[in-house]
């Protein structure tokens, strides 16, 4: 151990503590002197400044104790920064991301503190000035992706994860759906399987705050040429509110008549569908999202995002950023999800 060890235990055993790994008791007196190489009168007098500071509680026949001070829980918060149109855990998406999120730190020991924000309707940007975080260990941000918020967000020195939509920046730390693959699945069904030829796309088309939204115009776009020229009048835009999606398809109606439709929010299948029943359409329809529908339409297919399955990764990567006090490069990680 270098000179001056005392300062320097002092310093990883506060960082330790702070992280969660000891959770609710030190390994003992003697077993820390032996790990780190020191004498036990030494590391004696470490545990007792820890005391002093209120950090730990030692205890005869019981050990060394961490106690949950105001400071010491605030350590152990996780703040997730959530946007969406509906209360958060009855979302009809991100309600089973939240949970993944939820379920993974309360078995560390960890607790779920959430920070509903809100974005311009028309614009779909934060005014930074309104919004308040709280003193947390770490941060997820779920559904927000505009880039200036969460660079604004990694300016507090927090680790830091984004989990579901794909950020635009490649760089920055997140777990994402990818849908690639399922839709190019998909629509390699309504062709070769289906024999459609006219495969509709209902969903983001645009998005100046986060181009990551993208992604599954994208995957239609390159699926789709495999087999035909790109026909504009059977691709129409629409945000994943309710009652956008009928809308959409009213636009895309006014147009062009599709044999199949790709329909990018999983929730808008139902007013979809109904739709289709009073004009007299049948038609195969593949729902992005895999979220359970009350009544499945006939010639219902999905692609599937295992949304709790993307909370929990996320949750665990940002853990390892906390205990390692941010020496851990948390990188990006997707998650495919599958059509069916």
């Amino acid at each position: 151990m270098a000179t001056n060890t005392q300062p320097l235990l002092l310093k990883e055993l506060k960082r330790r503590i702070a992280g969660g790994i000891y959770g609710e008791k030190l390994p003992s007196a003697a077993e820390l002197a032996a790990e780190f190489s020191v004498n036990i009168k030494t590391m004696n007098k470490v545990l007792n400044q820890l005391a002093a500071a209120g950090i730990v509680e030692r205890r005869r026949h019981s050990g060394t104790i961490v106690r949950h001070s105001d400071a010491a829980f605030e350590n152990r918060l996780v703040e997730v920064v959530f946007s969406g149109f509906s209360a958060p855990f009855q979302h009809p998406f991100w309600s089973e991301v939240l949970e993944g999120i939820h379920d993974t730190l309360l078995a560390a020991d960890y607790r779920m503190m959430l920070n509903h924000i809100t974005s311009d309707p028309e614009t779909h940007l934060f005014d930074l000035s309104r919004i308040r975080l709280f003193d947390a260990a770490g941060r997820v941000v779920v559904g927000p992706g505009e880039l200036r918020l969460l660079n604004w967000l990694a300016a507090t020195r927090r680790p830091l994860i984004s989990a579901g939509d794909e950020v635009g920046a490649p760089d920055f730390p997140q777990v994402y759906f990818d849908f690639r693959k399922g839709i190019a699945d998909a629509v390699n069904f309504l062709f070769l399987r289906r024999k459609c030829r006219n495969v509709g796309f209902i969903g983001h088309v645009s998005s100046r705050a986060n181009p990551g939204l993208l992604q599954k115009l994208h995957a239609y776009l390159y699926a789709v040429q495999k087999f035909c020229q790109i026909d504009f009048d059977l691709i129409e835009g629409c945000w994943p509110y309710f009652g956008e999606g009928a809308e959409a398809l009213k636009r895309m109606l006014a147009r062009k008549r599709p044999d199949a439709l790709l329909v990018a929010f999983g929730h808008h299948v139902p007013e979809i569908r109904q739709l289709m029943c009073e004009q007299g359409i049948s038609i195969p329809i593949v729902g992005c999202d895999g979220l359970p529908l009350d009544e499945s339409p006939e010639d219902y297919h999905e692609i599937r995002a295992p949304r709790r399955e993307c909370g929990a990764r996320a949750a665990e990567l940002l853990l390892e950023s906390i205990r390692s006090c941010g020496r851990v490069r948390i990188g990006s990680h997707p998650i495919p999800a599958v059509f069916e």
